[in-house]
């Protein structure tokens, strides 16, 4: 197994043209920069990245959905499709999507690439049967996503068969309207229009051939590494979990063996993506189903109490006034959230109950959050959790029965029901003791 830093990758591989693999992924984002033109220096070691990724599927488990999308079209979102399709290995491209048993088929008769151009068209969510094409991509970006399809049958006409959905797929549009599902499994690239004299023209007349050798240079780099690809495991930066680690940790692993300083830079690019939800969420500019953003916002209100349980009360009233647009009356639900509508989404999402404390308060110890805040990317507001019990306190499972019996207050004389062996009313004796 390969270091972690690549250090081995770049003398592990001698192509037919004496060429280290260490500089392959140098060669192909050369390449593209000289055709391309997208908003950042970082959206090209995607674009690399990505296009050497798509000889090793299998070897990475799961492939990240490219979304290649600009402000305005003549960006060049049609031209990176054309370079990935020559890089890339048995790459189909369409500019529509008839039907959602078209993809399976497809992969199911040769492992392809897909390339979706005029995405804003071909994947509109106004479009008939759309769903179902949605998810398909969606099931096929981990190994082993399948589709059930009817295919011809000589015997009984159609028979369903469970045919294969995972496969690389880059899409290339004007700001398509993509399911928030979608989304989470794609990385963005973003083109702008090229200056003249900024990057030369795609001549494929001409560069076809020299493209066509790169993309077989990339083939012959990832036929030396595929087993180690495989194998090798490194580390990602804190907070890169869940949907983000699936879309980032295949290309992390191609980092790995593309050597030089490769491994770093999608460090830096997984925690640039991780501010950046950061800020879309402060901003309200990312839509977080309510159940969700109830958990981050609970978190928030145990750091400020500081405390292990806080009441009920408490928290929906922390709430209210802390994040008016989602739990006021001038949110979009329009009524203030109360103890009740806060129970619900914790227990029908999380199955977390409320309890009682030692006084019979009803609230939540800070360790009933423990597992949904993981979830969520969140650790234990100052290592909390272990203090806490996450369950009510326990109970005698068989209380005695009070023997309720009636009788006169020793101190006022007003007629009094004895619990268990009271004789006093309460406020009495309050009084008595003040007296005294």
């Amino acid at each position: 197994m390969s270091s972690f830093d690549g250090s081995d990758a770049s003398d592990g591989f001698d192509g037919s043209n004496g060429t280290p693999s260490g500089t392959v992924a140098n060669r192909v984002r050369e390449h593209l920069s000289r055709y391309l033109s997208p908003a950042s220096d970082e959206d090209l070691d995607v674009l690399t990245l990505w296009a050497m990724h798509t000889h090793l599927p299998q070897a990475l488990y799961t492939t990240p959905r490219l979304l290649i999308t600009s402000p305005m079209p003549g960006s060049g979102k049609t031209t990176v499709l054309e370079h990935l399709e020559r890089l890339a290995p048995h790459a189909t491209p369409m500019s529509s999507v008839s039907s959602s048993a078209l993809i399976p088929r497809l992969i199911a008769a040769t492992p392809t690439v897909l390339l979706i151009d005029e995405a804003e068209k071909a994947l509109s969510p106004n479009k008939p049967g759309i769903e179902d094409v949605l998810g398909v991509l969606n099931s096929g970006y981990k190994v082993g996503g399948t589709r059930p399809v009817l295919v011809p049958s000589k015997e009984d006409g159609w028979v369903a068969h469970s045919l294969p959905t995972f496969a690389p797929v880059a899409m290339a549009g004007n700001a398509p309207d993509l399911p928030e599902d979608t989304m989470q499994r794609a990385i963005t690239v973003t083109m702008f229009p090229a200056a003249e004299g900024d990057v030369e023209e795609s001549d494929w007349e001409i560069i076809e051939p020299d493209t066509k050798d790169l993309g077989l240079s990339i083939a012959e780099w990832a036929e030396a590494v595929r087993d180690e690809v495989r194998g090798t495991r490194p580390p990602v930066p804190k907070g890169c979990t869940g949907r983000v680690r699936e879309r980032w940790f295949p290309l992390k692993r191609v980092a790995v063996f593309a050597g030089g300083d490769w491994a770093d830079r999608v460090d830096r690019m997984i925690i640039n993506d991780l501010d950046q939800m950061e800020r879309d969420q402060e901003e309200g500019l990312t839509t977080v189903k309510p159940h969700l953003q109830l958990i981050r916002d609970l978190h928030q209100v145990y750091v400020d109490y500081d405390r292990t349980f806080v009441s009920t009360a408490e928290i929906v009233s922390a709430l209210i006034v802390d994040r008016p647009g989602m739990w006021s009356s001038a949110s979009t639900f329009g009524k203030d959230l109360t103890a009740q509508r806060m129970g619900r989404m914790l227990v029908k999402n999380f199955s977390i109950r409320s309890t009682k404390d030692g006084q019979g308060v009803r609230g939540y110890y800070v360790g009933n959050f423990g597992r949904a805040w993981r979830a969520v990317g969140l650790s234990a507001p100052a290592g909390r959790l272990d203090e806490t019990p996450s369950i009510e306190p326990s109970r005698p499972s068989e209380p005695s029965k009070p023997s309720n019996k009636v009788a006169a207050c020793s101190i006022c004389g007003e007629r009094l029901i004895s619990v268990n062996g009271s004789t006093t009313h309460p406020n009495c004796e309050t009084q008595e003791a003040q007296a005294s």
